[in-house]
């Protein structure tokens, strides 16, 4: 029960922290310290009641310090920003044990609670994609998919008057005047959109910059539902 309070607890401070990153793209540290306030005492209150050996407390020890090393140096290469790190590094030290509940995680946990949320975030980043491309074809239809294949996938059409925040251009207008179309989204500066609105373009095709901090969240619960996709995934190919 106390895995499962500290799940719903650390859950409800990562939605709002997912809320903060859509609208502003700024998560202040408070969010974090407050996660860690709440959080930690249930973390002590189960390691000075477990009954784990020393070498257990050793090893998961080993494995924070790890996981947290990692955090901060995808951090360091530009693989993500300082909020999915900073939420990183508080999951391994709220969750030094794989936290359990009820049979939960249905398909096995792995040694490290963050570290599997981590790996499933990266997993569930491409079925982003797969919905994406559902959405566009109820939209769209079917006739569309001739020459925006791509597109379909990776973002959706919005109306040049009213772009939405924190989107990036597949699709703009030229110094020249021209419409041009590009693989790698562009992001619009004023220039741009306001070539885009006197072109007399109605819609353009855009790509949501959708903060990492969404898959990390969708990852943790796949983690304590499902456990560690990527590690179930490499141990089922090593054994066949």
């Amino acid at each position: 029960m106390l895995d499962l309070a500290k799940f719903l607890v650390v859950l409800g401070f990562l939605l709002y922290a997912c809320k903060l990153d859509l609208e502003s793209r700024i998560v202040p540290n408070r969010v974090w310290k407050r996660m860690l306030l709440v959080s930690l005492p249930i973390t002590v209150y189960q390691l000075f009641l477990g009954k784990h050996l020393i070498f257990e407390y050793m090893i998961a020890g080993i494995f924070v310090v790890m996981v947290i090393a990692l955090s901060y140096a995808l951090y360091l290469i530009g693989a993500y920003g300082g909020a999915d790190a900073k939420a990183i590094m508080a999951l391994a030290v709220i969750f030094p044990f794989y936290p359990t509940f009820n049979g939960f995680p249905l398909l096995g946990s792995s040694f490290s609670f963050a570290f599997s949320t981590l790996a499933n975030s990266v997993i569930a980043a491409p079925f982003l994609l797969l919905f994406m491309f559902l959405r566009n074809l109820a939209k769209e239809g079917v006739r569309s998919l001739k020459g925006n294949l791509l597109y379909y996938f990776t973002g959706y059409r919005a109306e040049v008057g009213n772009l939405p925040k924190f989107h990036n251009l597949l699709e703009y207008i030229n110094e020249n005047g021209e419409l041009r179309r590009v693989r790698r989204a562009v992001e619009p500066d004023e220039q741009m959109i306001n070539r885009l609105r006197k072109s007399g373009v109605e819609k353009v095709w855009v790509t949501p910059a959708l903060p990492f901090l969404l898959f990390i969240t969708a990852g943790y619960i796949v983690a304590f539902i499902l456990g560690d996709l990527l590690y179930l995934l490499i141990s089922t190919i090593l054994s066949w």
